[in-house]
């Protein structure tokens, strides 16, 4: 377990060693990691934040554009999901977001999960 947990951090530092999208900037908390799976199967999800002005699309196309190598060494071989918060105080009633933050997921499946008991 303990060294799929080392190949997901070095892929969460990939991740953040990835230029940003111009105006964009990484948010107030650190990256989370999150593992699951079912009869051998391991996903994982790492989630997080940024604060841009740029329009979501187009900092979701960045990210899917990426080709950031995965746990596995492959690149670019997993998904790419992103979320605004709403019903803040602030937000304006054309259904924006106040704060121009954005929740990044990458959700992939990585191999040789033999040994991680949270794949089964």
């Amino acid at each position: 377990m303990w060294i799929n947990d080392h190949r997901l951090a070095r892929m969460v530092d990939r991740i953040q060693e990835f230029p940003l999208p111009p105006g964009t900037d990484f948010g107030y908390f650190d990256p989370q990691v999150e593992v699951s799976g079912d009869s051998g199967d391991c996903w994982y999800t790492i989630r997080f934040e940024l604060s841009t002005d740029r329009p979501v699309q187009e900092v979701l196309n960045h990210y899917r554009q990426a080709k950031i190598e995965d746990p596995d060494g492959d690149l670019g071989d997993y998904g790419v999901a992103g979320w605004t918060p709403f019903d803040e105080p602030g937000t304006p009633v054309d259904g924006t977001s106040a704060t121009k933050s954005l929740i990044i997921d990458l959700d992939g499946m990585y191999d040789d999960t033999w040994t991680d008991m949270r794949c089964w």
